[in-house]
């Protein structure tokens, strides 16, 4: 058994980089590919099977029949799959379109299967209940195909974002319908009722996104805790999605396929702030890899079984499958065109223009999930042997064909409708891009042609030739004049604001806490949206909404004055410090990449304009720590930014030793020495002064009234943006109170344990 696993994973693997280099070199589909190699390889082993029965038992049979049984194929392959795809989601983007997505993934399914089962019926091609089977099946979706032609074709991001978002979700819609329906057909009366199907669907459902939230919130709690350690971190992320599986499914009998998603999804929204920036994506492309190759293993083991399902096939199952092809269709035209206009109406949602309908109606390709769930269930032998094969081979046939028919013209498609054309702001965009790119280019290749020692006309010759490459045109272009000040104005502060979240994560690791680098990530997302929306009045209104006193302030501020509990409120106090010193770095970062890339991009006014917008949100976020420091009484705002330094140093220490030894600069164990001392400081680091040192002095009282009568001023209107690259703020001449002595002598403790290390290991 275990030799035939090991041949059959070798020879899959194998298969799998053939047909990638084969779609690669000649631009054909790999989905299609994988179903015409994987038919053919089954094929083979029918026909070597029936002229070479030895010949095929000792050869083909390892590779092409392993001993699993079908579902052991959704178990092995099915959570890797699912948590791949929540995980590469984001998560906030996605929400915008919640409505859209539940309709195609929940309510498209039920469509579906009670249209296919009605027309099975009223043609007589079969009872009512195999006919709603077979749409059950059916009715899940694989995005892989349609996203690889939409990533060809630069299809738009809010298409993208809908048919993932369904295909995450559909596939435990239908195995919940089809379990009722399994029951109805095996006599199990209780569990076929209508009320049950409801009963069933919802405890899937709710069941497994409750299992699933729960356990991706646990493993986004431990990630912090393994110190920033990679393989550990991809480790752990390894380790959940098939317990999780197993877990919901075998022992709660609730979804897996839901919890899976669910935990991916959580992961997904929380881990960039929990996780370095480097690690976080690295942690995305081992995913990334794995599922391909999960994807292409499953679909390829799926296809290889088509021609033994299709062996006993009769004609009548061909005018059975053009009835259901067609009705098939029409139930997603009817759930685009007839129900998603009505979520628009009701201001659920954005309205969804009629190309993308019926994209969405023509792209829902199934794949390597329906000919799985056929395949097991033509091997359930509880049900009876008609239904097993009128289901197996009409769903094979049907996925064939969704493949061939619909897969091979979802590009035409798409190209018909324009929607692979950018609109009239992205063209200039593009354009202002592709003048600044030949500018670079040219530069770099001159100077590199005086390197070689190559004439200068030669160099000139092959940047004309890069210009006619990219379609720059001859004529002059002015951006200011394509575009509106209002439109690239809020293209500059959307841009700001994705910069914004990108750059927050890099003051993660312990410098700022994660509660805090989580409440700057929701509120670059709100920026983000309120500018493309509203412009700039959205933009600096979500960006203010980060400083107003939030309840837990405003109670632990309560808890100090009146009942003289101060730890809360220094705690509180603390984070608001945090939050601002690292949002006012932020924007002085983001002033230079305005400066930089935006002043090029979109025009010298404009970009004086964003910067001056910058300049505000620093000047109020500078305000916002003064007001803090006067809360602290001076005391505690030191600590604090002795604390924030320290960390600061040994982290860029740790960094800098990193690149010495990658340069081979100094060995292993010297590396290693090192490491270990800066681990000991960060950890002696990382932890907060006591309350009493933050609000010392016997300032705590004071601090409290103080914050009682101007902290709401400080953070009403306010962004917070902060600076933490800056030096610690000095000391006051002959001030030498418990709280800086303590903060000095944590500082000096560690800083000295760093210095010694460096010092012993230098050469």
């Amino acid at each position: 058994m275990i030799i035939h696993v090991l041949l059959l994973s070798g020879f899959l693997l194998a298969s799998i980089a053939l047909v990638q280099a084969v779609s690669l070199r000649f631009a054909l589909s790999e989905s299609v590919l994988l179903a015409a190699w994987g038919f053919a390889l089954g094929g083979i082993y029918l026909v070597s099977g029936e002229a070479w029965p030895q010949l095929a038992e000792s050869v083909f049979t390892p590779a092409l029949a392993p001993r699993l049984p079908p579902e052991a194929y959704l178990w092995i392959f099915l959570p890797l799959l699912l948590f791949q795809a929540s995980l590469s989601v984001n998560v906030r983007e996605m929400l915008g379109d919640a409505a859209p997505i539940l309709l195609l993934a929940v309510v498209a399914v039920f469509v579906a299967t009670a249209m296919v089962g009605g027309a099975i019926r009223l043609t007589g091609l079969g009872p009512l209940t195999d006919g709603l089977l077979l749409g059950a099946m059916i009715a899940t979706t694989d995005p892989s195909a349609v996203l690889a032609v939409f990533r060809q074709v630069g299809a738009p991001e809010r298409l993208v974002r809908l048919v993932e978002g369904e295909s995450l979700l559909n596939d435990a819609a239908a195995i919940a319908i089809a379990t009722v329906l399994i029951a109805a057909i095996t006599g199990d009366t209780a569990a076929a009722t209508g009320g049950a199907a409801l009963r069933t669907l919802a405890v899937e459902l709710l069941g497994g996104l409750a299992v699933g939230a729960l356990a991706g919130r646990a493993v986004a709690y431990l990630l912090p805790a393994l110190g920033g350690e990679g393989k550990a971190e991809i480790s752990l992320s390894f380790a959940l999605p098939y317990p999780l599986y197993l877990f919901a499914d075998q022992t709660l009998h609730v979804s897996g396929v839901v919890a899976v998603v669910a935990a991916g999804l959580v992961i997904s929204g929380l881990g960039r702030t929990r996780l370095s920036p480097a690690n976080w994506q690295h942690l995305q492309l081992i995913w990334e890899q794995v599922a391909a190759m999960a994807g292409a293993a499953i679909f390829l083991l799926a296809a290889m079984q088509i021609p033994a399902t299709l062996r006993d096939a009769r004609w009548v199952d061909l005018a059975a499958l053009a009835v259901v092809v067609v009705t098939a269709l029409v139930a997603r035209l009817v759930v685009t065109f007839g129900m998603l206009p009505l979520l628009s109406r009701l201001k659920l949602t954005e309205p969804v223009s009629a190309a993308y309908k019926l994209v969405i109606a023509w792209g829902g390709l199934r794949g390597a999930v329906t000919l799985v769930l056929a395949l097991g269930l033509a091997h359930n032998e509880v049900l009876p042997e008609t239904t097993r094969r009128f289901v197996a081979i009409l769903a094979t046939g049907f996925v064939l064909v969704s493949l061939i028919v619909n897969g091979s013209s979802l590009k035409l498609l798409i190209k018909r409708l324009k929607l692979d054309l950018l609109s009239p702001q992205e063209e200039a965009l593009q354009q202002q891009a592709v003048q600044l790119s030949s500018i670079g280019v040219s530069e770099q290749v001159h100077e590199a042609a005086r390197t070689f020692r190559i004439p200068a006309s030669i160099a000139d010759e092959a940047c004309n030739t890069f210009r006619r490459s990219i379609d720059l045109s001859a004529t002059a272009f002015d951006i200011e004049s394509a575009l509106s000040e209002r439109e690239r104005l809020a293209i500059g502060l959307a841009t700001l604001a994705t910069k914004e979240r990108d750059l927050i994560p890099q003051y993660g690791s312990g410098i700022i806490t994660i509660r805090n680098l989580d409440a700057m990530m929701r509120n670059t997302d709100a920026m983000i949206e309120a500018a493309r929306e509203s412009g700039r009045i959205g933009y600096q209104r979500a960006a203010a909404k980060i400083l107003a006193d939030t309840p837990g302030l405003r109670a632990a501020r309560l808890l100090a004055r009146w009942l003289h509990i101060h730890q809360p409120y220094a705690d509180a106090l603390a984070d608001r410090f945090e939050l601002l010193m690292c949002r006012r770095v932020v924007l002085h970062e983001l002033l230079e990449f305005a400066d930089t890339s935006l002043t090029p991009l979109l025009g010298e006014r404009l970009a004086t304009l964003l910067g001056t917008i910058l300049k505000t949100r620093i000047e109020k976020a500078e305000r916002g720590l003064d007001d803090v420091r006067q809360c602290f009484g001076g005391h505690g705002a030191d600590v604090l930014e002795r604390r924030m330094m320290l960390l600061y140093a040994l982290r860029e220490g740790r960094a800098r030793v990193m690149a010495m030894y990658e340069d081979r600069s100094i060995s292993k164990e010297i590396y290693d020495s090192i490491r270990r001392e800066l681990d000991t400081a960060w950890k002696r680091a990382v932890p907060r002064a006591h309350p009493d040192l933050l609000l010392a002095g016997g300032a705590a009282e004071d601090a409290a009234a103080r914050g009682a009568a101007s902290g709401a001023d400080a953070s009403t209107g306010t962004d917070a943006d902060a600076q933490a690259h800056g030096p610690a703020a000095p000391m006051p001449d002959g001030r030498d109170t418990a709280a800086s002595r303590a903060a000095t002598n944590t500082t000096d403790a560690a800083e000295s344990a760093a210095n010694d290390t460096q010092r012993d290991a230098a050469p």
